[in-house]
């Protein structure tokens, strides 16, 4: 490697000596997971003789370390390093061509330098900068979607919150915060990222998974019951004029690993999970199992709990929601919704408004009451 490059890392002799395709690959993800920028370099043009051929390639990354290959040290790789630092601080792509008479190549777009090595030829190559966005985007406020930013921060290299957060709710959110209302800024955002998590219990689950979808996120997961996965899809096909048994395809619902998870937090390690398998089944061949989205906290709303409003409900009880399915531990700032008689209560506001919107679409003449179930209980 020439000294000119900053660079103090050894880079192959030869072709023979390069890293294999594949190793280059693993790097470029191991940089990627870490947030790290790069800058990948194809070779798109050659004339004899030279070492590297069309579709020969390398990353090099922002301290000057090159992997794989695209000629040899004295005929490209200190000039590819170079521009490709350049290229990584800019974050535009570049063309670049090397031939003993630079003139020979030189033309609009096109950096052109001296070939240096002795056997003489020509190579173009192409520049482009990679800048990683946050390996994790969670959509939403709520408590599930706070305890997945907030458990997430531990596990992935960046993680950022779309979220309409103020006030004291800012505290709460952990990383990066990008208001709903920028719909350039949460579209930048999720561009590059590898997960999407969608728990907004109904305020903006549409936006999120749209927005994941366009960016072709790796994954795109949805904390809701079936029927909200449906509603929602059915919505997001519109606006991708997509078929919506394909955005149901798309999307992983509901996000998580089934662990029989019911707080917040439980939900948010099962979601965190399912994320950490996934990234490592880009090496190694493991297979995530489909669980039953009608267990556990997931169940379709017909079985919500209901609680008499005249009845007190004790602190840290346990209702599910009757729009998303999702099990609440109540507290003092649990939304709740009087209808027909009865409290209800939500993980969210957003599940609030759609239930107090139209509620006979969530209560079913078949659906109990907390009361009932437990005197069937007992009689049982």
């Amino acid at each position: 490697m020439a000294e000119d490059d900053g660079s103090d890392v050894t880079a192959p002799a030869s072709r023979a000596e390069a890293p294999s395709s594949e190793h280059v690959r693993e790097r470029a993800r191991e940089l990627e997971r870490a947030g790290q920028p790069y800058a990948r370099v194809t070779v798109v043009r050659r004339e004899p003789p030279v070492s590297a051929n069309v579709g020969d390639s390398a990353i090099v990354t922002s301290d000057g370390e090159l992997v794989g290959w695209v000629g040899g040290a004295e005929c490209a790789e200190s000039v590819a390093v170079r521009e490709a630092r350049a290229a990584i601080e800019s974050g535009e792509s570049t063309l670049i061509g090397l031939a003993p008479d630079p003139a020979d190549v030189e033309r609009t777009g096109l950096k052109a330098f001296p070939m240096t090595c002795h056997s003489g030829g020509t190579l173009e190559l192409f520049v482009e900068p990679v800048v990683p966005g946050p390996e994790l985007v969670v959509v939403g406020d709520s408590p599930v979607a706070r305890a997945v930013a907030r458990l997430g921060g531990d596990v992935f290299s960046g993680v950022t919150v779309v979220a309409d957060a103020d006030g004291d709710r800012e505290d709460v959110l952990a990383g990066d915060t990008v208001p709903v209302s920028d719909t350039a800024g949460v579209a930048q955002t999720v561009v590059g990222a590898t997960y999407v998590v969608v728990a907004s219990m109904g305020e903006y689950d549409e936006l999120g998974v749209a927005t994941g979808l366009r960016a072709g996120a790796e994954y795109v997961g949805l904390v809701a019951s079936d029927r909200r996965r449906d509603e929602v899809a059915t919505a997001v096909a519109e606006q991708l004029d997509a078929d919506p048994d394909d955005v149901v395809g798309a999307v992983t619902t509901p996000a998580g690993f089934d662990i029989n998870a019911r707080s917040p937090e439980e939900i948010a390690v099962s979601v965190l999970a399912e994320l950490v398998a996934l990234r490592r089944d880009a090496d190694d061949p493991i297979r995530i199992e489909t669980r039953d989205a009608t267990d556990g906290p997931w169940r379709d709303a017909p079985a919500a709990e209901r609680v008499d409003s005249g009845d007190s409900v004790p602190v840290d009880a346990t209702v599910v929601d009757p729009v998303c399915g999702m099990d609440v531990t109540v507290d003092g700032e649990t939304p709740t919704v009087e209808h027909g008689g009865e409290t209800y209560r939500f993980c969210g506001q957003g599940c609030a408004d759609a239930f107090a919107a139209e509620p006979d679409r969530y209560v079913g003449e078949g659906t109990a009451s907390a009361t009932e179930r437990s005197e069937e209980a007992t009689d049982g």
